[in-house]
């Protein structure tokens, strides 16, 4: 009764031969096809795409800057060529063309003759945005494009940071001088305004001054004015004598006259020293008001007064005219008749007296006509000053405002000088070039893969092992028929055919896992519980592909299970991002059996164990136990011979 589930029973017949033995070996090394095969052709392939060939054209003319030649190009040439991230070639552009369109080269990068007139822009004052031009030919390798693009877009962040970095310390260059300019000009209105405080305090004492000028001045015009009026009255007896001396000539009628003027003049003269006296007494109290002012205007008319004065104390001109008065006169009256005889020499006399009272009579003209322009000089000068009085009060404001808008100048500037960084070369570079590439990309890899190969390890070992499954069943019977003819309980028969299957199965696990773990030389977080899964793995997909052939035969279980391969290759989201498929794969991506292998492998040989695990161990588990439920169920109704079981519709 318990043959059934004795590994014999079915893999007994495979022990016949060499032939049939070797059939047992191959079943249990197929999924190294896929586990091993695949992954150790594909194990790290970005890791040496520095044997890719590609073309780099370097057209790039150079570029004139502040009188140094640079030439960014060749600069970047050299840097990607020693970086050896690609296998880069420097050819010529028909060259380049040509390769990338016949397939020596992948693709083509070319650094355009301009490339460093643009590099520099910014520098001059015309920027412009630097180009690459690159060429590519899917045609060659779809994969080896985005490659490129990935490389290329890593040289334009390169060659983005340089000009950035350049224009930036160009800025920076700027505003340093600025800031040396700024605190020349914060010394500069500092000095301006010490200057104008000097000239506001200047304002304020020439205010004082002009104000005191401006009284003094009045003064000043007023004793002129008395002064020219007290020197008419004085001076008019004495100019009327002096036009009547200018009359005296040598005729005896004249003479009688001019005995008659000299003695009327000379009647006068008290008068006329009396007269002088008092234009003196005026004169004087005059200058006595002008000397108390600090005026040098004042001090000069104070000078010119002063000599004024002193000529009509003098009496300058009485006494000698008194005198020729007196000699004139008794000359006239003892040689009168002497007059009469021809050829006198009185005659002569006479005519010089009358010479004399001419020139009396210009030097009392000029007298009054000077004291009338000392008055008018006065007026004016008074006018003046008082002019200037009103003048120097605005001033005086203007200044006060200078002094208070230089002294804020000053104190802005001295604050915005402070504010100007005060930087080194070096750190003007550091600082440009953190301005112009102002973010880095910090990364942290969580699990990470180290290659190719063990990221894509858990995809191709769980296809591995359901096209391992798939083979068992097209070799071994899913059913036994002399079980279910014997009446054997359902799950047994199921366990009879299930139990060698799983066998062999098993031993796929274990093969497969230490060939990638050993000879591949991948490395797990978790070995042993990552080959414990395997394990799982390969029951569950030997039950559910038992299941299948059991319920519908192994003719047409094997064209479902065919494309039930193919399905779960592109819904299982081992190779792409689910989310980046069609949509109805998204849908089959949770009910996939190999979604949850998948997964579970993923976090078993990366690390990050989280529900994910827990829930394809309960998935695989529930598929292994129904898987078998259902075989059981085929077993069970395959006890009835139908005609369909006797003559099939299809045979393979």
């Amino acid at each position: 009764m318990l043959a059934g589930l004795t590994f014999g029973s079915e893999l007994k017949r495979f022990g016949r031969s060499r032939m049939t033995r070797a059939t047992v070996v191959v079943l249990a090394l197929l999924p190294l096809i896929y586990g091993a095969l695949y992954l150790w052709a594909y194990w790290d392939p970005f890791g040496h795409v520095d044997k890719m060939p590609v073309a780099l054209v370097n057209s790039d003319r150079g570029a004139v800057v502040s009188g140094q030649h640079i030439n960014a190009g060749e600069e970047i040439a050299k840097s990607m060529t020693a970086d050896h991230s690609l296998d880069w070639h420097i050819v010529d552009p028909e060259e380049a063309r040509d390769g990338v369109q016949h397939g020596k080269y992948y693709f083509m990068l070319e650094l355009p003759p301009d490339f460093s007139e643009a590099i520099a822009s910014p520098v001059t004052g015309q920027p412009k945005q630097a180009n690459l031009i690159a060429v590519y030919n899917d045609a060659n390798n779809y994969i080896s494009t985005n490659i490129g693009r990935s490389a290329i877009d890593q040289v334009l962040n390169a060659v983005s940071t340089r000009i950035s970095g350049q224009a930036v310390n160009q800025v920076l260059s700027v505003v340093v001088s600025s800031g040396a300019g700024i605190k020349q000009a914060a010394d500069g209105a500092q000095q301006l305004a010490d200057g104008a405080a000097k000239v506001d305090e200047g304002a304020n004492q020439l205010k004082t001054g002009l104000h005191s000028a401006r009284s003094g001045s009045a003064q000043l015009a007023s004793g002129a004015a008395q002064l020219a009026d007290g020197v008419n009255t004085a001076t008019e007896p004495l100019l009327t004598a002096a036009t009547a001396l200018s009359r005296v000539g040598g005729s005896t009628e004249q003479l009688e006259q001019g005995a008659v003027a000299i003695r009327q003049a000379n009647d006068q003269l008290g008068g006329i020293a009396a007269a002088q006296d008092a234009a003196a007494t005026s004169l004087a109290s005059v200058i006595q008001q002008l000397s108390a002012s600090t005026d040098p205007v004042a001090g000069a008319a104070v000078n010119t007064l002063s000599g004024i004065e002193g000529q009509l104390r003098d009496h300058q001109y009485t006494p000698q005219v008194r005198q020729q008065l007196t000699d004139a006169e008794n000359a006239a009256i003892s040689m009168t008749s002497t007059l009469r005889t021809p050829g006198s020499p009185l005659y002569a006399s006479l005519d010089d007296i009358g010479q004399k009272g001419r020139d009396l009579t210009n030097k009392l003209t000029q007298l009054r006509s000077g004291a009338q322009q000392l008055a008018s000089g006065s007026n004016e000068l008074a006018g003046g000053i008082a002019k200037l009085d009103g003048g120097a009060a605005a001033l005086t404001s203007g200044t006060a405002q200078l002094h208070t808008g230089s002294e804020e100048l000053a104190t802005k500037l001295a604050d915005g000088a402070k504010q100007v960084p005060n930087w080194t070369p070096e750190q003007k570079v550091s600082i440009a070039n953190t301005i112009g590439g102002p973010v880095h990309l910090d990364t942290s890899h969580e699990n990470p893969a180290p290659n190719f190969g063990t990221g894509m390890a858990p995809f191709f070992i769980t296809l591995a092992l359901f096209f391992g499954a798939l083979m068992l069943w097209m070799v071994l019977r899913p059913l036994q028929n002399r079980a279910i003819a014997a009446e054997v309980l359902a799950i047994r028969v199921a366990l009879a055919s299930y139990l060698p299957a799983v066998l062999i199965g098993t031993a796929q696990a274990i093969i497969l896992y230490c060939v990638v773990r050993f000879a591949l030389g991948m490395h797990a977080e978790h070995p042993v519980a990552m080959l414990a899964f395997m394990v799982l793995i390969s029951c569950a997909f030997v039950a559910a592909t038992q299941a299948i052939n059991a319920l519908v035969g192994p003719t047409v279980g094997r064209v479902l299970l065919m494309a039930l391969l193919m399905l779960q290759l592109v819904s299982a989201g081992g190779m792409y991002p689910v989310e980046t498929t069609s949509k109805p794969f998204q849908l089959i991506h949770v009910y996939d059996p190999m979604t949850y292998g998948v997964n579970g492998l993923r976090q078993l040989v990366l690390g990050g164990i989280d529900f994910r695990l827990w829930q394809a161990v309960m998935v695989l588990v529930g598929i292994w136990a129904g898987a078998l439920a259902l075989s059981s169920l085929a077993a069970r109704r395959d006890r009835l011979w139908t005609m369909i079981r006797l003559m099939p519709a299809i045979k393979m």
